[in-house]
This record gives structure tokens, sequence and C-alpha cells, in this order.
């Protein structure tokens, strides 16, 4: 220990720091934590995290939908007693508009089984519409070659065809 005059430690002498340690990373932790809970509590559905009720003006459909085809992500709103969305990709092809998920049901997939009413957020505009489950081998097969070519899904693996697949239709 360095001393000052008459013994006495000064204000500007210090201790050496011992090595910085890992305590920080559970501070990080937290925050990390902070954030997601944050973005979690989000009305709007963010990346791959879920959200409510979608914000923006609602619309009327339009007749054919080959103005978004290039579209990469759209917002899925369902149930809307207690709104859940998602971003999901989705199919434009002449007056219809497609969204699919693999077989395996996903939380907004068993929802539309309960209540087919969605809204859809495309540029901002809201269009409501209602789900219809697609079993058509000729539709899910059309369809499924759609999402190949726009997604550049692996044919072998296409998982349109073996999943669900559906249509959102005027209501």
């Amino acid at each position: 220990m360095i001393q000052g005059i008459a013994g006495r430690r000064t204000p500007c002498q210090t201790k050496s720091l011992p090595a910085r340690s890992s305590g920080s990373r559970p501070a990080i932790g937290l925050l990390l934590i902070a954030i997601a809970a944050t973005l979690a509590g989000c009305a709007e559905p963010f990346i791959v995290m879920a959200g409510g009720q979608l914000s923006g003006e609602v619309m009327d459909p339009p007749a054919d939908w080959s103005a978004y085809v290039d579209e990469e992500i759209i917002q899925l709103e369902t149930r809307p007693e207690d709104p859940y969305s998602v971003n999901i990709w989705m199919i434009a092809s002449g007056p219809d508009l497609y969204v699919a998920t693999g077989d395996d049901p996903t939380r907004w997939s068993r929802i539309l089984d309960e209540n087919p009413d969605v809204r859809v957020r495309i540029q901002g505009q809201i269009y409501e519409l209602e789900a219809y489950r697609v079993d058509d081998v000729e539709e899910k097969t059309a369809i499924g070659a759609e999402y190949v070519r726009k997604y550049d899904v692996d044919d072998d693996d296409n998982w349109v065809e073996e999943g669900q697949l559906f249509r959102l239709d005027r209501r």
C-alpha cells in the first residue's frame, strides 16, 4: 500500500484491482431476459416472437392478391377475442391468399380449428378474412410448388404438401 503524507492513504492512491471475473455474465443474462419480456409484451409480432392485435387501416380485401406476390412475410392475427399474431410466409395466387405450417400443429393453426376468423396485415393494411383448411391434393401440390419456388424450399422436403395449408378467403 502506498502511503501519503503522514502515513495516510490519499484519495488518488488505490489498491490494484483483481482480474475481471465472469460476474457480469448474470447481469447480461438479466438484461437479455428483460428485453425479451418487453418485446413479448408488445402487441405486434417481432421476428419469431408472437404478438397480439395488429394495428393498421382496415381495408376491403382485394379481388386479386397479385399485387402482393413478392411479399416475403405478412402478419397473421387469429382469435379476435384474444388476438394472437405471428409473422408468416404466404403465397398470393390470383384471387387466393395462402399460409401454411408443417404437419405438426402450431399454436395459430390450432386456434384456426376453433375460430377461422383472421386478420392479415400486408404493407400496413389490415384485411379481415376467414381461414379454410385446404385438403384438396391438387391445390396443395400447386401451392406447395409455389412455396418451393418463392422461398427456395427443398422440393424433396416440401413440408406444405404434408403439412397444413390454409386459404384465406373474404368473410
